[in-house]
């Protein structure tokens, strides 16, 4: 079984393009901030990006109605792609196919009453044309 469900914040607006074949997607970048007490009792915390693609008419929805810092939950299906990174190296990115998703709202500023200055880390050029997904529409609640 390959099913993630997460909840986080937009780290920029959507990037929308398209496949060869002229499939839409939008990709976008989800920070997932974890938060804990350390042995003298002080709040740290840590922030994860985990990139998200979505394809279709949902795609297109996202791109024009959810923006930069909104609280974004969705369900999909994790995905590897391979890329050339600039010395020539084969990589491998996972990123979240998203076949449902729910825009929560907007965090414009965080728990201390300051606006978030977090930028998500510059994503690869990746193709989705190969990625295989079972449904071509993401479903949105």
């Amino acid at each position: 079984m390959n099913n993630v469900n997460l909840i986080g914040y937009l780290g920029k607006d959507f990037e929308v393009g398209a496949t060869n074949s002229g499939r839409v997607y939008a990709k976008n970048s989800l920070a997932i901030t974890k938060r804990w007490k350390n042995e003298r009792g002080n709040e740290e915390s840590s922030t994860t990006w985990i990139p998200i693609v979505l394809f279709g008419k949902s795609a297109e929805s996202a791109s024009t109605h959810i923006k930069k810092g909104s609280q974004f939950a969705c369900s999909g299906e994790l995905s590897s792609n391979q890329y050339q990174d600039e010395d020539g190296k084969t990589k491998t990115m996972l990123s979240v196919i998203v076949s449902k998703f729910y825009w929560l709202g907007k965090k414009d500023k965080d728990d201390n009453g300051t606006q978030n200055p977090q930028v998500p880390p510059k994503e690869p050029n990746i193709d989705y044309e190969n990625t295989n997904i079972e449904s071509e529409e993401t479903q949105v609640f």
